[in-house]
């Protein structure tokens, strides 16, 4: 078992299997921010303690992709990453934290993978902030309206979700979708129910706070499952220090009641985090212990992929 290691770095392409269903870490790129700046209430000190999320500047290391699912003969992206090109997060979010955002890579890395974006059956959303929503217009399209990236999926997420960020955009609120990103939903959308079966082996888990509608997904098979976070936990920091708060949570005290929900579901039993914002490696488990719970990561989970 792989504990974390010191520089922090973004997690390249790992692999897990859940009894007959492949879930695959697909990179699209990274974010490197102020710790201080992206949780509240910390300082110094506190990242003193827990390094190994840290890059060499001390910058906190998120990674940025989207996770392939392959169940029941259908191809499955979680999420749609940042998207093409990079800026400085507070252009993304206006004077939050400090650091940059760099995209780009989802699609070429998914051609590694023998994967062309015609293959996708389904796209499911977590929540519909903008480092997950970057590839749902083709960015190559010239028409002016928006095409879809993944043309033959259907794409599913919250009503909640899709009500606040509606509403967010007619009122000129950032970090809304674009109006492009919007029609293209708008056009392929369904909406989801906490518990809903949406295809063979992936279940909905509600998981609200991050965003009002923000929804993780339960991926099973026999007896194993992983429970895919989305921006329900960014950094393992999250769970094993409940207090904190990330500084875009829509509604911090209802996500810090949610991670609470969210570490007793995975000291279950056959239970996976899929974590597609942790540094260096995504797949993990929390493990009870004497006093506070742990988190480990196999090291197997690493892929090495030929250009």
């Amino acid at each position: 078992m792989r504990h974390w290691s010191v520089p922090a770095s973004p997690a390249g392409f790992c692999r897990t299997t859940i009894g007959d269903i492949e879930v695959t870490f697909v990179p699209d790129g990274y974010i490197c921010s102020s710790p201080t700046g992206s949780y509240p209430g910390t300082d110094d000190a506190f990242w003193a303690a827990n390094p190994n999320h840290l890059d060499d500047d001390g910058r906190l290391v998120m990674s940025l992709g989207a996770l392939l699912v392959r169940t029941a003969g259908n191809l499955v992206l979680i999420d749609l990453a940042w998207g093409p090109g990079s800026t400085l997060i507070g252009v993304a979010v206006a004077g939050q934290q400090q650091g940059r955002v760099v995209g780009g890579a989802l699609l070429d890395n998914l051609r590694l993978l023998g994967v062309q974006p015609g293959d996708i059956d389904a796209v499911l959303f977590s929540h519909l902030h903008r480092d997950h929503t970057g590839w749902i217009v083709d960015p190559t399209s010239s028409d002016g309206e928006g095409t879809p990236t993944f043309a033959n999926a259907h794409h599913y997420l919250s009503s909640a979700e899709w009500e606040y960020w509606s509403a967010a955009a007619a009122s000129g609120v950032g970090p809304a979708p674009s109006p492009e990103q919007l029609a293209v939903l708008a056009s392929r959308l369904s909406f989801l129910d906490d518990g809903e079966h949406v295809l063979p082996g992936i279940d909905v888990m509600a998981t609200f706070g991050h965003t009002p509608g923000h929804l993780s997904f339960v991926i099973s098979s026999g007896q194993e499952r992983a429970i895919v976070l989305g921006d329900a936990v960014h950094c393992p920091v999250e769970i094993l220090e409940p207090e904190l708060t990330f500084s875009v949570d829509v509604d911090p005290k209802l996500a810090q009641r949610t991670r609470l929900f969210i570490e007793q579901a995975l000291l279950e039993p056959d239970t996976v985090a899929a974590a597609p914002h942790f540094a260096d490696l995504i797949f993990g488990r929390l493990m009870r212990g004497a006093g506070k719970s742990s988190w480990h990561f196999p090291a197997s989970q690493t892929l090495t992929i030929a250009d």
